[in-house]
């Protein structure tokens, strides 16, 4: 207890002391706690401030966060995106890749052809200069040697005519004296008929009761009595005659003979006899078994058998008015590892206006589609390539430019946007077998076409897909073709149109 009240009044004591320290710091104090109180407050609104921009901040970060998550979502599809167009990237790179490649080689065909026009173009600017001097230099040999002739036949003519002068004079006397001579020919001549009357006379006067002996005659042995003329002289016998062989001239005479003339005819041989022709001799004809048909729409057959610049084929006609609508189908039997040019039509503009070619210098699986150089279609050539036959048809449709590619009565591929509005024009040359650079010409081994085409006919307008079957399986042939094997107008080279009812003899 001592301790608590010790502890106390110990307390106290310190209290009792303090106080007046207390009461002395009172007032200094009250302004301190003022100070604190408005530090206070302004705390307190700043911590409200502060709490405000905090809650601001995390609803900010909240919505942030479901934004990240749509982020997310949006970055995968995204991703996928970027990987289709990537793969469609690579596919564009790969086609621009081969269409680069297809352009390098019509940028060196081009250059070839370009090189063979200069060099053409050099050659005959060069032989037209050579030409027009050479020409120049015999105009002048020919007019100096025609000069020549004409002075050198004017000579001749001349001469002819002093020797036709002294001719003319030769015959003059020489016709004077033949009809002086004929005057004394004649006189002879009346005194030789009235010798001749009276020595009849005297021999109808010897002979009783027949007046003509010679009548008789004639009718026992069957001869006539017949005057012989002497034979007229030849042009130096009369020449001769003209000239004087002596000092006189004796007068010629005429000797008069008779000769026996049989009556009998001769044997006449019958008319047919006489143009009866020899006949000729006929071979056996011996037939051959024959590969049971099927197909039997094709009519003929062209022969390619070798691939050469003069292997080609012409046609009579071509195009009247602008084609809108075509359609190509041919059977064919590829003897070369390539398929070669099938189809070439070229205009003045464009000599490549419509094609069907694979050459050999580029991708050998692949057949070029063209139509209006340079727009084309690549079509893959499968398995024609094998050495059989194949039935091909291709179809183009300016509307909306659509094209479909049949092998074999199938759809192989079908195509759209192709030239679309276009318009083939007329009045170009066709030409199968081969590749126009030119009109009718400029063509290229490695383009050529080596097999057989056979039942190749051109329609304007897209065929059905039940007549590209019918075709194909030999039912028979639409209507309207406007090009077939039948209107082949000239075949150049070795080619050779075999004409074949059915195509399993078309051998």
């Amino acid at each position: 207890m001592n301790r608590r009240a010790s502890r106390r009044v110990f307390f106290l004591v310190v209290i009792f002391l303090l106080m007046p320290v207390t009461w002395t710091r009172r007032g200094a104090a009250a302004e301190t706690y003022k100070s604190l109180h408005q530090r206070l407050r302004r705390l307190n609104q700043q911590f409200k401030r502060f709490q405000q921009m905090t809650f601001t901040h995390l609803q900010s970060i909240a919505e942030k966060y479901n934004i990240s998550h749509n982020i997310d979502s949006r970055f995968q599809v995204l991703s996928r995106q970027f990987e289709r167009i990537s793969r469609e990237l690579c596919a564009l790179k790969e086609t621009t890749e081969h269409s680069l490649n297809s352009l390098k080689s019509w940028t060196k065909s081009l250059q070839k052809k370009t090189k063979k026009l200069d060099s053409s173009l050099a050659n005959m600017t060069r032989a037209l200069r050579e030409n027009n001097h050479l020409l120049n230099l015999k105009q002048i040999q020919k007019q100096r040697t025609v000069l020549s002739d004409l002075s050198h036949k004017i000579q001749k003519q001349q001469s002819h005519i002093s020797s036709l002068e002294s001719l003319r004079n030769q015959v003059q006397h020489g016709m004077q004296d033949l009809q002086a001579s004929l005057k004394r020919h004649q006189a002879q001549i009346t005194k030789m008929e009235s010798q001749m009357q009276g020595l009849f006379k005297i021999i109808s006067a010897s002979k009783e009761g027949d007046l003509d002996p010679l009548n008789s005659i004639r009718k026992q042995q069957g001869v006539v009595l017949r005057h012989v003329q002497p034979k007229p002289k030849s042009e130096e016998n009369r020449m001769r005659d003209r000239l004087p062989s002596g000092p006189t001239e004796q007068p010629q005479t005429y000797k008069m003979l008779y000769v026996w003339q049989s009556t009998i005819q001769p044997t006449v041989q019958a008319e047919e006899e006489l143009f009866q022709l020899p006949l000729r001799h006929k071979i056996a004809h011996i037939q051959t078994p024959k590969e049971e048909a099927r197909i039997c729409n094709v009519g003929s057959m062209l022969l390619f058998p070798s691939a050469s610049t003069e292997n080609h084929v012409t046609f009579q006609r071509s195009f009247q008015t602008g084609i809108h609508e075509l359609s190509i189908c041919t059977w064919l039997k590829v003897d070369a590892k390539y398929l070669g040019t099938i189809l070439s039509y070229a205009t003045e503009n464009n000599d490549n206006m419509l094609v069907l070619y694979g050459r050999n210098s580029g991708i050998l699986g692949v057949m070029n589609f063209v139509i209006g150089d340079p727009a084309y279609r690549e079509l893959s050539l499968q398995n024609i390539l094998d050495g059989h036959w194949h039935h091909l048809c291709i179809i183009w449709s300016s509307i909306e430019g659509r094209f479909w590619y049949y092998l074999d009565s199938h759809l192989i591929s079908p195509g759209s946007k192709f030239q679309k509005g276009y318009e083939v024009p007329p009045g170009g040359s066709m030409i199968l077998g081969q590749e126009q650079d030119s009109i009718g010409g400029d063509f290229d081994e490695a383009e050529a076409f080596v097999g057989r085409l056979a039942g190749f006919a051109l329609w304007t307008r897209s065929l059905s897909p039940g007549e590209v079957s019918g075709l194909a399986s030999g039912k028979g042939v639409p209507r309207g073709a406007v090009l077939s094997l039948d209107d082949v107008d000239q075949m150049f080279g070795s080619v050779q149109h075999i004409t074949c009812e059915c195509l399993e003899h078309c051998m």
